[in-house]
């Protein structure tokens, strides 16, 4: 396992999975996060993310009120436009992180945020925000199952199976696209700084961002096993839905672990 500064953990979190889901509620509103020890985080996602996850996340919200109500065909659409945005969201994120500038040196870094208030922007924080979409979606899917019949268990069915898909899409695009991290040197220096200053954070990448959902991967697998153990009215084609999603979730998590191993924070 590798191991990066404590400085680096915060940001990270912030960036990338503790800020998704208020990015997510309010497609015009920009989320603000704050780690503790850290000074307020505001992050604005690109419109071509944010936009869209706003979307998704809406249409989900319907479409489980409509299957809670009995309304399956209506369901059905709403997870048809969850479907559809989720899928936007990424190609938006995949835009950003396919035309990103190259990476900034640290001491660049250092005097461009002493220079302006930029809020973070970039692959680093808009690849998060729809990972952490796919997670909403998959989570609130896996516990709809329970109930369903017909017409409502094949729109989740769908749903489902896509998301998973596209997310296992997604994290190979990140492989191949996503821009190298500064030299070792850099790095180093940036992290002696961060250590000595608590007004300087050290460079965030996504070697550090994508660690962190492997909460997400287990928080499904959770999910998927209460709700097989718990359900009053789960279908054995809703029992075998599960089972096919928890054997994907766990290969997606054993990829994720190998492409980027978990980090130790430093001391």
């Amino acid at each position: 396992m590798r191991s990066i500064p404590r400085a680096a953990v915060p940001l990270a979190l912030a960036a990338g999975l503790v800020a998704a889901a208020p990015a997510a509620a309010d497609a015009k509103a920009a989320p603000e996060a704050r780690a503790s020890g850290a000074p307020t985080v505001e992050l604005i996602y690109p419109s071509i993310v944010r936009v869209r996850v706003g979307r998704a996340e809406r249409a989900l919200d319907r479409a489980t009120r409509r299957i809670e109500n009995g309304d399956v065909a209506k369901a059905a659409l709403s997870l048809k436009v969850v479907r559809r945005q989720t899928a936007a969201a990424w190609r938006g994120a995949k835009y950003v992180i396919r035309t990103a500038p190259p990476a900034v040196p640290p001491e660049d870094l250092r005097l461009r945020a002493r220079a302006s208030q930029d809020d973070a922007v970039g692959p680093t924080y808009a690849s998060p925000a729809v990972l952490s979409l796919q997670h909403d979606v998959s989570a609130a899917v896996v516990q709809l199952i329970d109930g369903s019949h017909g017409t409502g268990l094949k729109a989740l069915s769908t749903t489902l199976y896509l998301t998973l898909d596209r997310r296992d899409r997604a994290i190979q695009d990140i492989k191949a696209l996503a821009p190298p991290p500064p030299p070792p040197e850099d790095l180093a220096r940036a992290s002696v700084r961060a250590r000595a200053s608590q007004d300087e954070e050290a460079p965030v990448g996504f070697e550090t961002v994508m660690p962190y959902t492997i909460g997400q991967f287990d928080d499904e697998t959770q999910a998927i096993e209460a709700t097989k153990s718990d359900a009053t009215d789960l279908t054995a084609g809703g029992r075998r839905l599960l089972n096919a999603a928890g054997v994907q979730i766990a290969a997606t998590k054993n990829v994720v672990n190998t492409i980027w191993p978990p980090v130790v924070p430093e001391d």
